[in-house]
C-alpha cells in the first residue's frame, strides 16, 4: 500500500535542517531535492552505471526517483546529459526498476536498519519501543506487514497521537532475521541521519512500487 512521502521534525526548525543537507539537481526535472532522496547514476570507464551507494569516482548524475523523471532520462535524458545511452543500464525501463533499482534499494533499507540497531537507533521490541514513546525518544514507528490487527490499529493509532510516521516494508520473520532474532512485529526509531536515510528509502520504495508494480523484498 502507497503513502505519501513523509518529513520528520527534529528539535531544530525544518528550515535549518533542510539547508544542511547537501542538495542536488535532477537532469530531468531541473529541481533541487537532498541529495539523499536522488537517485544517482555515473561512469565506469565509460559505461553508464547506477551508483546505489551514491560513492562512484567522478561527476553524478542525479534523477528524482519518481517514474516521470526516470522516463525522461531512459527517453533519451541520459543520452543529452551523460552522452551514453540508457541500454548501459538496461533493456528497458521497467527492466531497470525491477531489476536493478528496487532489489538495490530494499538492500539499502536492510543496511539502514542493520546499522541503526547496530548503533542503537533502532528499538527491537514493542517493550523497547512503548518505553521509548512514553520517554518521549520515539521518532518513528515501524509495523511489520503481516501485524494483526490489533496490532496495526494499536500502534497506528499511537503514532497518530504523537503526529509520528509509522512505516514498514518487511514481514515480522525477515525484520527477525535481519537481527539474528525471533520475528520482530513492532520497531522504532529515533532521530537522527540514519532515520533521514530510512524514510528516504522508504519513500523511494514505496512510490516506485506503486507506479511499476511492487517487487518482493
Amino acid at each position: 500500500m502507497s503513502r505519501n512521502p513523509i518529513k520528520i521534525k527534529t528539535e531544530n526548525s525544518e528550515n535549518v535542517v533542510s539547508s544542511q543537507k547537501p542538495q542536488r539537481r535532477c537532469f530531468c526535472c531541473r529541481s533541487n531535492g537532498h541529495k539523499s532522496a536522488l537517485l544517482r547514476f555515473g561512469l565506469i570507464q565509460n559505461v553508464l552505471c547506477f551508483d546505489l551507494r551514491k560513492k562512484l569516482p567522478g561527476r553524478g548524475y542525479y534523477v528524482c526517483a519518481t517514474k516521470q523523471c526516470l522516463e525522461k532520462a531512459f527517453s533519451g535524458g541520459f543520452k543529452r546529459a551523460v552522452k551514453r545511452d540508457s541500454t548501459d543500464l538496461a533493456a528497458s525501463l521497467p527492466e531497470f526498476v525491477h531489476q536493478i533499482l528496487l532489489p538495490g534499494l530494499y538492500k539499502r533499507y536492510r543496511e539502514c536498519l542493520l546499522a541503526g540497531f547496530q548503533s542503537s537507533q533502532l528499538l527491537c521490541g514493542a517493550d523497547a519501543v512503548e518505553e521509548a514513546a512514553k520517554t518521549e525518544v520515539l521518532a518513528c514507528y515501524i509495523l511489520a506487514t503481516d501485524a494483526s490487527e490489533s496490532t496495526q490499529k494499536k500502534y497506528r493509532t499511537n503514532a497518530d497521537r504523537k503526529s509520528l510516521p509509522c512505516f514498514g516494508l518487511l514481514t515480522a520473520s525477515e525484520y527477525g532475521t535481519l537481527f539474528g532474532k525471533s520475528d520482530k512485529t513492532v520497531l522504532g526509531w529515533k532521530s537522527g541521519h540514519l532515520l533521514d536515510e530510512f524514510i528516504e528509502l522508504e519513500n523511494a520504495i514505496q512510490r516506485l512500487s506503486s507506479e511499476f508494480g511492487s517487487t518482493s523484498a
